[in-house]
């Protein structure tokens, strides 16, 4: 049981973490609004990769848990479900208002070129994207290597 979980766990780690990366490479390459619209279209779904990833990276890693109680103990699994809960807060909860906002700021822009709010509120999803790849980098480190 324990290498069927290990494996979805696996699995959910890397279709969540294909999402994360892929979020801020689709949007680095616009430049006009349309192309904007189209990146952001396309961000609202690849949600469900992360969503599910997530969920099932979360169900799983719980249950290897509790089929291993000693991880409880191991400062790196609860650092771990720990960052989890971050990165699942800037994907599920901040990135999509922030996808949210640039939709309405790009339907009011007539042309192509990309309005300063607009500019902004990418900055700040962009920002927010960096800290998520970061927090994924350090959750994978401790699961790897399991310093603490």
């Amino acid at each position: 049981m324990y290498t069927y979980l290990l494996f979805i766990h696996i699995i959910s780690a890397v279709t969540a973490i294909c999402a994360v990366i892929g979020y801020p490479l689709i949007m680095s390459s616009v430049r006009t609004a349309g192309q904007a619209r189209f990146g952001l279209a396309l961000l609202e779904k690849m949600a469900i990769l992360p969503k599910a990833g997530g969920t099932l990276l979360l169900l799983t890693g719980l249950a290897l848990g509790f089929l291993q109680t000693y991880l409880f103990h191991q400062m790196w699994y609860v650092v771990s479900i720990a960052i989890f809960f971050v990165i699942l807060v800037i994907l599920a909860i901040l990135l999509p208002s922030g996808i949210k906002e640039q939709l309405a700021l790009l339907q009011q822009t007539q042309g192509e070129a990309l309005p300063d709010e607009y500019r902004r509120s990418r900055r700040r999803s962009a920002w927010l994207e960096g800290i998520a790849n970061l927090a994924v980098f350090i959750s994978n480190m401790l699961m790897v290597f399991k310093p603490i």
